[in-house]
């Protein structure tokens, strides 16, 4: 009998975990902004890989407009401040890039690249552990 309940409680936990994660990201945001991310992800390599000034311009373009969508999200509190310094500092940043023209894209190309540094240091601060999210849903 002991042994059926230890089975019961342990199925119910993995439900229950299997519920609470299963809306979000890793990032513990609800997927409407990890979908937001990969698409700017997908705009900033198509400028990257564009061969022509326009195809980087209208990539460029829509990065910031997703872009924008990730800046009006509404954040948990414990990640909201690190999460919009770090979307800020690439608006500033991708908004002094130039307009691309035929004899300045590979340098607006590789100007853009560097952007991906600041990706990767704003994931690592605002990505919480799985305790921490398992906690997070408890509260």
């Amino acid at each position: 009998m002991q042994r059926l309940s230890l089975k019961l409680v342990l199925s119910a936990l993995s439900l229950i975990l299997l519920v609470a994660f299963s809306g979000y990201s890793s990032a513990g945001e609800p997927l409407n902004l990890k979908k937001t991310m990969k698409q700017m992800r997908l705009h900033y390599k198509h400028a990257l890989d564009a061969d022509s000034a326009q195809g980087f311009n209208q990539n460029l373009g829509e990065f910031k407009t997703y872009l924008k969508s990730a800046q009006a999200y509404d954040f948990s509190p414990e990640r909201k401040v690190i999460s919009l310094e770090g979307l800020d500092k690439v608006a500033r940043f991708v908004d002094a890039i130039p307009p691309a023209t035929a004899d300045n894209l590979s340098l607006v190309q590789q100007e853009l690249s560097t952007i991906d540094q600041l990706r990767t240091e704003y994931h690592k601060k605002a990505k919480p552990g799985l305790w921490e999210m398992f906690l997070s849903f408890l509260k």
